[in-house]
């Protein structure tokens, strides 16, 4: 853990050094919620049968991807500048490394979620009782935190920032059509639906969608919320496993 402390402890550093980074960090999710509202008020009342339910997943994608473009384009970053071979050099684990980054990001991740979900509950006045306001918040930060892992996973295809295009539409597209963002999984035929079990958003939205039309907290929904961690978990191991040492 003294490696994974230290790690952190360097991450947190580099964030509040890099004011401009962080800056966009918070200012740019916060900018697409607002664009989002504006889009969203100019569509018939008719085409979205639950927009409260709606609102909440669109926010949790907002943080799911701004989360995982972020952390990709450090780790890629911290890899041509050869940090992370630098660390391996000094005996550190893959696991040290990885939990090292994603308690580093942890800060940052949570900042935006809090912001985002404030934001979004007084553009949209939101009726949720404060219950559901925090099963909303647990259930969007074990995402941004999956979406942390993933971006680690993610980096060992790419070696440089250039390289790491490819990979915003390859993620941001089958997340927005095949994870139930905007018609549910069932619907689509199997030859494509299968791709939407290996995404992490659909976990998600399986844990908000009942408990958001429920009105409940996270304790109505603990097989889903179960099944997200559960995956989160495998993806934190994955994203170990497959972390390089040598270039």
């Amino acid at each position: 853990m003294r490696y994974t402390f230290t790690v952190t402890t360097r991450i947190y550093r580099q964030l509040l050094g890099d004011r401009r980074f962080l800056a966009l960090a918070i200012f740019v999710p916060l900018f697409v919620v607002y664009l989002f509202k504006v889009f969203i008020f100019t569509l018939p009342v008719a085409l979205i049968t639950n927009p409260e339910l709606f609102y909440m997943m669109a926010t949790a994608f907002i943080v799911h991807f701004t989360s995982y473009v972020l952390c990709l384009i450090v780790i890629v970053r911290e890899r041509r500048e050869a940090t992370l071979s630098r660390m391996f050099v000094n005996n550190f684990s893959r696991a040290d490394v990885v939990l090292g980054y994603l308690f580093g990001y942890a800060g940052l991740a949570t900042l935006q979620a809090v912001l985002v979900i404030g934001e979004v509950d007084y553009l949209f006045q939101l009726t949720y009782d404060a219950t559901l306001i925090l099963s909303i918040f647990v259930v969007i930060w074990i995402l941004s935190m999956i979406s942390i892992a993933l971006g680690i996973m993610i980096s060992n295809l790419a070696k440089t920032e250039a390289q790491i295009f490819p990979f915003i539409p390859l993620f941001i597209l089958p997340t927005i059509f095949l994870s139930g963002l905007i018609t549910p999984l069932v619907n689509l035929p199997w030859s494509i639906r299968w791709i939407g079990y290996l995404i992490p958003m659909t976990y998600a939205i399986d844990t908000l969608k009942p408990m958001i039309e429920a009105g409940s907290s996270i304790f109505s929904v603990t097989r889903e919320f179960s099944i997200l961690i559960g995956y989160g978990l495998a993806l934190l191991f994955a994203s170990s496993l497959t972390l390089r040492q040598k270039e």
